[in-house]
């Protein structure tokens, strides 16, 4: 049976689902939503898939799963070929648990505080909310100073999750040459996942476009 991501690829999220479905061998049929001017999201429709009109939203045969995270590790869980990339053991998956939840709460959350505001509202960038980017960094350094990946000695979906969150600062040249830890996590994803450019490459362009749309 076909499976459905319904959202937009210039989501860091949506990007971060489809990488790991590539990564299991799972083709997801992208459905796009419009969330800004149609406000698809909030149809009858999509409510029912997802009562809390995000993005991404996964259909695996009429079973509804939101939260790109949560996503992400069903993927796994489901349809790879071993664990490795969401570990059974219970104290390994309790740590990609950790990096996962810290990714959502503390670091992507800080970086579309940051954002959001001056991309949407052309609000002036806030020093506060630039500091809490980097001290999340910060954290990021110091776990990868005792760890070549942010849950163990290999790959995970916390890896995955993070280094896509990560990259969207780039887009905004919001520099993190001082984290030099997190600059290699990011090149070590990339050679443990050959794909992870060409996945990303599509939704990474339209997010370009629809910022310098927006500028105008």
């Amino acid at each position: 049976m076909p499976k459905f991501l319904h959202g937009v690829e210039r989501s860091p999220p949506v990007r971060a689902v489809l990488i790991t479905a590539r990564a299991v061998g799972v083709h997801l049929d992208v459905r796009s939503v419009d969330i800004i001017d149609k406000m698809e999201n909030k149809s009858e429709g999509y409510l029912k898939m997802n009562p809390a009109h995000t993005v991404p939203t996964l259909d695996d045969d009429g079973f509804y799963l939101w939260e790109s995270r949560a996503i992400m590790a069903y993927l796994v869980s489901r349809y790879a070929k071993d664990d490795q990339l969401y570990p059974k053991d219970v104290k390994q998956r309790a740590t990609v648990d950790t990096i996962l939840h810290f990714d959502n709460g503390s670091l992507w959350s800080s970086i579309t505080r940051y954002f959001l505001p001056q991309f949407f509202k052309k609000q002036c960038p806030v020093a506060e909310d630039a500091e809490a980017i980097k001290d999340k960094l910060t954290t990021l350094e110091r776990i990868l100073s005792d760890s070549p990946y942010l849950a163990g000695n290999h790959l995970t979906i916390a890896d995955i999750s993070v280094v896509t969150s990560v990259l969207f600062l780039n887009i905004f040249d919001f520099s993190i040459d001082s984290y030099p830890n997190v600059k290699t996590l990011i090149a070590k994803v990339k050679s443990d996942l050959p794909f992870y450019d060409e996945v990303d490459k599509k939704g990474r362009e339209e997010l370009i476009d629809f910022i310098n749309q927006r500028k105008k």
